[in-house]
């Protein structure tokens, strides 16, 4: 009998053991998570010869290194439409870089602590008085403004959408900044909105590539002004059990990361060729 008790003690010993290292395992697992980010949304977040870049990929990236004991992060690059799908579908954790849309995204929730503060314009051919077309207006227009705007992006400001509903404007959503602003050069739009330096800086990189005249183009209009973030999903049917910690882990990374010196080097070192234009 004195055999049989000492035996099941040994059983019991085994599986606590057992169930503490299983625990201590699981407490040393490096969960791996997935941010979609905008694969054209320079100097932020863009494609260029197959590799993603941008300041806030850079940002995120830094971030990530001082996580790396307990999450391994991986940016994807993807059209911003589709990211929005997926997030909204629970497939990934995380969105970069939304804007807070709180109402019109409920299935964005919460937001991380703010990158970086955005300039969000309206580019227009200098023929062109944008104020003209306002709902407040007392001018009277023969034809609606045709205005440009990345497909997904929410940004177009209470003037332009009561000018919309007014039957003033017309919103014509394109893949990307680069196709806007050529379609900007070819007259097939009027205007372009979007973020000041997203703007410039594909404007410096078409002049480059192309051999492209933008002179006839400036900025015309601020519409608003808005923080970027890591969006997090808030969908039913994700099963990120480690969302909370992986959100405050996140912010506490970014936290030191604009508190370095490498954050004013991440902004310079894409803004430094990056000159608004404005009429």
């Amino acid at each position: 009998m004195l055999a049989n008790v000492i035996s099941s003690c040994r059983i019991i010993g085994l599986l606590a053991w057992s169930l503490l290292y299983c625990q201590a395992l699981k407490a040393n697992e490096i969960h791996e998570v997935t941010i979609l980010t905008d694969d054209s949304y320079p100097p932020y977040s863009y494609v260029e010869n197959s590799r993603l870049k941008g300041i806030y990929v850079d940002m995120v990236l830094a971030a990530a290194d001082l996580m790396k004991n307990k999450y391994k992060i991986k940016l994807i690059a993807v059209p911003w439409q589709r990211a929005l799908m997926e997030v909204k579908d629970g497939h990934v954790l995380g969105i970069l870089p939304p804007y807070q849309h709180i109402t019109e995204r409920d299935y964005i929730w919460p937001y991380s602590l703010p990158l970086m503060s955005e300039t969000v314009v309206a580019y227009c051919h200098q023929d062109i008085n944008i104020y003209d077309y306002f709902s407040e207006s007392t001018v009277q227009v023969t034809k609606p403004l045709h205005v440009g705007v990345n497909a997904g992006y929410m940004i177009l400001g209470e003037k332009i959408a009561a000018a919309v509903a007014d039957n003033k404007m017309v919103v014509w959503e394109n893949k990307s900044t680069r196709s806007n602003l050529l379609k900007l050069h070819l007259k097939r739009i009027d205007c372009y909105v979007n973020d000041r330096f997203s703007i410039q800086s594909e404007l410096t990189k078409l002049g480059k590539l192309r051999d492209l005249n933008f002179d006839g183009v400036a900025e015309s209009f601020v519409i608003m002004r808005q923080t970027a973030h890591i969006g997090y999903t808030d969908s039913d049917a994700h099963d990120f059990a480690f969302k909370s910690d992986f959100i405050y882990r996140m912010d506490s990374a970014l936290a030191q990361v604009k508190a370095s010196a490498q954050y004013q080097g991440f902004i310079s070192k894409y803004l430094s060729l990056v000159k608004p234009k404005i009429k």
